[in-house]
């Protein structure tokens, strides 16, 4: 097994994973691309050496956001650059994110889920059995992450970062960076936070009246736009005002995959309830079920409110 991610080139210093970077105004868009990747490289390491030494929810979560950080920064950069290798680059990502998902799913059902809903239904309903099946699906699904882990693509995206980094593809030769990279980043990185904004505001209209798919397409849109004021809010150094708008979009966010998490506790519970006979199982699932319509109801009314909040304050670029 893999018992450690292979050493890269030498890290900037970071804080905790995932802080943002510390990007300034006069910096180029050329010198931000490799401080925004190099700040992705360090969190994805740190998070795929603790979760290979320790796999459980916490780690399991942080590895996750890892991928979906560098996946965004990547879109990110290679929109500015149009290098091939970013594509390449975001797919591995992708598919070890998704290798992960499985083990997650189960992780929030078995650990968050579920235990709230056995104390609400207490005296209605015994989860037990439901439990129990739930834990056999988490521990299959660790299984197959493990295994996942345990082969070379997180070694083929970690050395292909680390390619990437060392020998950026639009500095080919030793060449100075094209004119477009040399330019100052505040103009890019207003064009790129407004980019986001459009396309949130734009997939929310109505928000509560959504489906769940178009809910979950709002959902991705807050998490691209919570990915982009980390990576490039700090141009704008009040802080007061750009963590006042993330703390909006966070919001948002939260709520966003709150319902999520309904939709997917759903298709779990039919999984089970598939490939279960058990009456105590099934009538389990109706029960958790129908608590969870009532919490859906719940979160729409608080959404719809966190939406307007969202609208009506101010971008900070």
């Amino acid at each position: 097994m893999l018992k450690q991610a292979p050493p890269g080139p030498p890290m900037a210093k970071s804080g905790r994973a995932g802080t943002p970077t510390d990007l300034t105004a006069a910096q180029s868009v050329d010198t931000a691309i490799v401080a925004i990747l190099t700040e992705r490289q360090t969190e994805l390491v740190a998070t795929l050496r603790a979760t290979l030494d320790r796999p459980a929810p916490d780690e399991v979560h942080a590895l996750r956001v890892a991928l979906r950080r560098l996946r965004a920064a990547l879109a990110l950069c290679g929109r500015w650059v149009g290098a091939d290798v970013f594509k390449a680059l975001r797919s591995d990502a992708h598919d070890l994110a998704a290798a992960l998902g499985r083990a997650r799913d189960w992780d929030v059902l078995v650990t968050e889920t579920l235990p709230r809903h056995a104390d609400e239904l207490a005296g209605v309903a015994n989860l037990s059995a439901l439990i129990e099946e739930a834990n056999a699906a988490r521990n299959e699904g660790y299984r197959q992450m493990l295994a996942r882990l345990d082969g070379p693509l997180p070694q083929k995206l970690l050395l292909g970062l680390a390619l990437l980094l060392a020998q950026p593809p639009w500095r080919a030769g030793g060449a100075p960076a094209p004119k477009r990279l040399a330019d100052k980043l505040k103009p890019r990185a207003a064009r790129e936070l407004s980019r986001a904004q459009r396309r949130q505001k734009r997939h929310g209209k109505r928000i509560t009246e959504l489906s769940d798919e178009e809910r979950h397409r709002v959902r991705i849109d807050a998490k691209r736009l919570g990915y982009t004021i980390d990576f490039l809010g700090p141009v704008w150094p009040k802080r007061r005002k750009r963590h006042a708008y993330r703390a909006h979009v966070k919001s948002l966010q939260t709520a966003l995959g709150a319902l999520n998490d309904l939709r997917t506790t759903r298709r779990l519970l039919d999984q089970i309830a598939a490939e279960t006979p058990s009456p105590a199982v099934h009538q389990a699932v109706g029960a958790v079920l129908g608590w969870s319509a009532r919490d859906k109801r719940e979160q729409l009314e608080a959404l719809g409110e966190l939406w307007r909040r969202f609208r009506s304050t101010k971008p900070f670029w």
